[in-house]
């Protein structure tokens, strides 16, 4: 019998918009500038942002960046 694949990583969930979020925050921006950057309102990169919280079992935007960049070998370059 053939058995179930395992369960992706929490960062393996995130989607690519929260990790775009996730990898301008790691640069020191701000809400608004990470929303001006990528066209959103601040209040969306927030959501973002607390979701990608939830999926990597953290409580700030802060440890989410540090998991984040602690599982990802190289952080992908943000859009222009």
């Amino acid at each position: 019998m053939r058995q179930p694949p395992p369960p992706p990583s929490s960062v393996d969930a995130l989607t690519g918009r929260q990790r775009q979020c996730l990898t301008l925050a790691s640069r020191g921006l701000t809400s608004a500038r990470i929303a001006a950057r990528l066209g959103l309102s601040p209040r969306t990169v927030d959501e973002h942002l607390a979701d990608a919280c939830r999926l990597l079992g953290v409580r700030t935007r802060i440890q989410a960046v540090a998991r984040f960049a602690a599982s990802s070998p190289v952080f992908p370059s943000p859009p222009p």
